[in-house]
């Protein structure tokens, strides 16, 4: 059980509870609101961010077909020449754009720019690369549009994107194409580039593929696409959503032009004017998906009922006890910086007891437990140290590292808490007796004893 100190959890709550009710005005007020009265909101920053997770997204499914084989893919290009560009194994490539539309029922015609935008792309891509490209697909929350059986109208029979590829698909040469579709044709040649010959040839390789509506396709990815990858069909739901996560990151890291280590200083130069590493940075392997799948599939320990704890809310104390504890051992001058980590992570569990109050018993006994058990290992592998005087710091450099090793390489195993918080908890453990940096004070019952 977790020896939580009621009452001055209780007092810390209400402190931040008050400060969340108080009325205080926004910052400039609502924005876009008129004239003071209720307005739908409009947020592009918002919408931006989500379009692009559902970029993101998009290309996990791309990733997943290769995953389960519906698909043989050697490499997926994030953000270089498209959207995505898979490479084959046969050396060949799809270039893959994704739009998406946040209209209800929305369907895409030939009359939607953003569409025409897509096919100029593609025709472009055509004129200098469609040797060695097998196709190009249009992914996106919406369908084309395709016409009843009933519709007679010329203009929107020639406005369905199927139907004229059909059409192309039918013909040898764009002349070919018929009425209505053929005015539908002529007039997208001015659009897209002014080229026929190129315009045809892109129509007859595209393909349009419907992804998840734009509010639910966070859920389907974990429901429907996680568990059918490679040894995931019985993961529970967090864990299916935490892989979701972890491969929309794998994407979105690959999306971005980004250059870490040493050449982010000085890197060489593509003949683009880029640094070389980035763009290598974009391709993304099946076989590299596979090993951050095996990774996050992997199982971690919990602590059940440890009995391990702390005090939280400052216990009266506690400080002048880690005190007396870091002077025994030598380690004065790293009690202030300890003092502060311990402070901020007495305040830091308190507010997850506030956000998170039907699990926080598990995570504090999970995040206590780790800790104790981590840094009395160190001290038990300290123990034959030599020197005295200089144990006491092996031992909190030890610790340091460990610590920071668990928030990098095992977040999970400590609730995604960071290298501080951990270092506070230590000081709160030893500050109550439970630790003692490998020389215990004299009042203190030794180990064995």
């Amino acid at each position: 059980m977790l020896d939580t100190s009621r009452k001055a959890l209780d007092a810390n709550l209400g402190e931040v509870l008050m400060r969340r009710k108080k009325n205080e005005p926004l910052p400039l007020g609502l924005p876009e609101q008129v004239e003071g009265l209720a307005t739908a909101p409009s947020d592009r920053g918002d919408e931006t961010q989500e379009r692009f997770r559902y970029q993101w997204a998009i290309g996990v499914w791309l990733l997943a077909q290769s995953l389960t084989s519906a698909r043989s893919i050697r490499a997926l290009w994030c953000e270089h020449h498209d959207d995505y560009l898979l490479e084959l194994p046969t050396g060949r490539y799809i270039a893959v754009q994704v739009k998406t539309d946040s209209r209800e029922n929305a369907s895409w015609r030939w009359s939607d720019k953003a569409l025409v935008d897509a096919v100029a792309r593609f025709c472009a891509f055509e004129k200098i690369y469609g040797a060695v490209i097998d196709g190009y697909e249009f992914v996106s929350n919406a369908a084309p549009y395709v016409p009843g059986p009933t519709t007679q109208r010329v203009d929107s029979l020639a406005a369905s994107p199927d139907r004229l590829i059909q059409c192309c698909s039918r013909a040898s040469t764009h002349s070919e194409v018929e009425e209505p579709y053929k005015a539908a044709f002529t007039g997208l040649v001015g659009k897209t580039g002014g080229d026929a010959i190129v315009l045809f040839r892109v129509l007859r390789k595209l393909v349009f593929a419907q992804g998840p509506v734009l509010r639910g396709y966070d859920d389907t990815l974990a429901a429907a696409i996680v568990p059918r990858l490679p040894g995931c069909s019985g993961l529970t739901t967090v864990l299916c959503c935490r892989l979701r996560d972890e491969l929309i990151g794998l994407i979105q890291a690959a999306c971005r032009l980004r250059v870490d280590g040493i050449d982010g200083a000085v890197a060489y130069l593509a003949t683009n004017g880029r640094p070389d590493a980035a763009i290598r940075g974009k391709c993304i392997t099946p076989e590299s998906a596979a090993e951050l799948m095996a990774r996050v599939r992997q199982p971690t320990f919990r602590f059940v009922d440890s009995g391990a704890g702390v005090d939280i809310g400052g216990t009266v104390g506690r400080t002048e006890v880690l005190s007396r504890k870091m002077r025994n051992a030598y380690l004065g001058s790293q009690f202030e910086p300890l003092r502060m980590r311990m402070d901020s992570a007495d305040q830091r569990l308190m507010e997850r007891a506030l956000l998170e109050p039907d699990g926080f018993d598990a995570i504090a006994n999970q995040l206590v437990s780790t800790v104790l058990v981590e840094c009395k290992d160190v001290e038990a592998l300290a123990f034959d140290h030599a020197d005295e005087k200089t144990r006491g710091l092996a031992i909190y450099k030890q610790i340091l590292q460990r610590m920071d090793s668990l928030a990098k390489e095992e977040p999970e195993r400590v609730c995604r808490e960071p290298k501080d918080t951990l270092m506070g908890i230590a000081g709160m453990l030893s500050g109550e007796c439970k630790f003692a940096w490998g020389t215990p004070l004299e009042e203190e019952p030794q180990d064995g004893t």
